[in-house]
């Protein structure tokens, strides 16, 4: 496979311009224009062409995984809908280790490229952790089930959905860390393939409920990895031999804060949908759940570059962080910016036009949560950037300080304003992120000071 670390040359990005220097038709001198921007702010070496992929293969998947929403809305009551989306809520909770637990693994295969006796070393101690805090999981699973008041096939949908969820990520990020982001993207279109298919053949034998939908949804990853294996096989072994206490206590201190960052991001992503769930009702719950489907495209670009950044952070020699990270915001905020025109200016007819009749509330949160994504989709880039640098816990705490203003001011406005109250409530907590991560980032690039994943692992046994 042909590296992507190989810039692509911006001569084919941009127009040739015309002998009276750019003179002609409109549409050619505002595309050259457009192509000259892009130029000035895209961060070269081949971060371009990495988040390219990223981002066209990564909306495909996220595409075929909004239809399976769309479908589900449609193919299910607005309750049962409700239901459904309640489902994932919990996931989102109870997969908090299983989430954090690869996270760190794509810096590390990374930082050791060119040396795949070390990325297997790192790759099979990384392995073990994770088998063990999913199996940690699923045994919680069942206290967490009575609380939640969940049916026993909702909870087998979501022990599914556990397990999918540590295929899906550990895969992901090990070839975001191979940088092998073609195959990491096919991957992932197949699973969501998989769910939109499954639930469509499903519906046509009459098949129609909320756990049904919710297991196939988790599965769907484990589906895509029986598939892609045989003919594209991951290009790290786990090594048994590997496997020392002392490395996977390593990899357990560098996971700790992003374990904090994912039970604050569980509870930032789901209270909002969880409080219209418990304020308001079933029906509320479906139309604000189909809002927050469609404003997730918002961060899809800056997602991308995100990914693209995380890896290629990690195995840089000692670089001009400022430099650096200015580009990638800038070219971040370019290409997060037409989405989000999109969405709140034509929300209403375009959510009339996917969802149908039947979720008429839908356009009225949808214009404050895309503000919100995008605002998110910037902050991921940033957040990206300090994990590949080995400092993943300014990510907790920024993390933190918008999930406590997600949650204060959805108590006070969700039963006031409706879904609009609880939009508001989630965009907040966006910015607040956004803002705690970007004064870190000012005063560590004003500071000079630099931390390599080298020194991460001393106490983990590296030899």
């Amino acid at each position: 496979m042909e590296t992507v670390s190989r810039a692509l040359p911006y001569a084919q990005l941009t127009p040739v311009e015309t002998k009276d220097g750019g003179g002609g038709p409109g549409g050619r001198v505002l595309f050259g224009r457009i192509g000259v921007l892009v130029q000035r702010v895209a961060p070269k070496r081949g971060l371009l062409r990495s988040s390219a992929i990223l981002f066209f293969g990564g909306t495909a998947a996220r595409a075929i995984g909004f239809l399976f929403s769309v479908a589900a809305a449609r193919l299910l009551l607005p309750s049962e809908y409700g239901l459904l989306a309640y489902g994932l809520a919990i996931v989102g909770f109870a997969s908090i280790l299983i989430s954090s637990a690869p996270a760190g693994l794509a810096s590390f295969v990374a930082r050791y490229q060119g040396n795949p006796r070390e990325q297997e070393l790192h790759f099979s101690n990384w392995i073990a952790v994770i088998t063990l805090l999913m199996a940690m999981t699923i045994v919680l699973m069942v206290p967490i089930a009575a609380v939640a008041r969940l049916s026993a096939p909702m909870l087998l949908a979501v022990i599914a959905n556990l397990v999918g969820l540590a295929v899906l990520q550990t895969y992901k990020e090990a070839q975001r860390g191979l940088e092998r982001f073609a195959a990491m993207t096919i991957f992932y279109f197949l699973a969501n393939l998989a769910q939109l298919v499954a639930i469509l053949v499903l519906a046509a034998f009459g098949l129609r409920n909320a756990p049904l939908y919710l297991a196939i949804y988790g599965l769907s990853s484990v589906a895509a990895l029986a598939i892609v294996q045989p003919v594209a096989p991951l290009a790290l072994r786990f090594i048994r031999d590997a496997v020392e206490w002392q490395r996977m206590m390593a990899v357990a201190r560098y996971i700790q804060p992003l374990v904090l960052q994912t039970v604050f991001f569980a509870i930032w992503f789901g209270a909002d949908l969880i409080l219209v769930q418990r304020l308001l009702n079933s029906q509320a719950a479906g139309n604000y759940a189909a809002a927050k489907s469609l404003a997730n495209a918002v961060y899809l670009a800056p997602s991308a570059v995100s990914g693209a950044v995380m890896s290629r952070i990690a195995r840089m020699p000692q670089l001009s962080l400022g430099g650096y990270l200015s580009r990638v915001l800038v070219f971040a905020t370019v290409v997060t910016t037409p989405l989000l025109i999109v969405f709140v200016a034509f929300g209403k007819p375009l959510t009339g036009f996917i969802f149908g009749s039947r979720y008429n509330q839908v356009s009225t949160p949808l214009a404050v949560l895309a503000v919100g994504m995008a605002c998110y989709g910037v902050y991921l880039v940033l957040a990206g950037s300090w994990r590949g640098l080995g400092k993943p816990g300014i990510d907790a705490v920024a993390t933190g300080a918008g999930t406590v203003a997600t949650v204060a001011i959805g108590l006070l406005l969700v039963t006031r304003a409706g879904l609009e109250g609880a939009a508001i409530a989630f965009s907040t907590g966006a910015v607040v992120q956004l803002v705690v991560i970007g004064g870190y980032t000012f005063r560590q690039i004003s500071s000079g000071q630099m931390t390599r994943l080298d020194d991460l692992m001393k106490g983990g046994g590296r030899t």
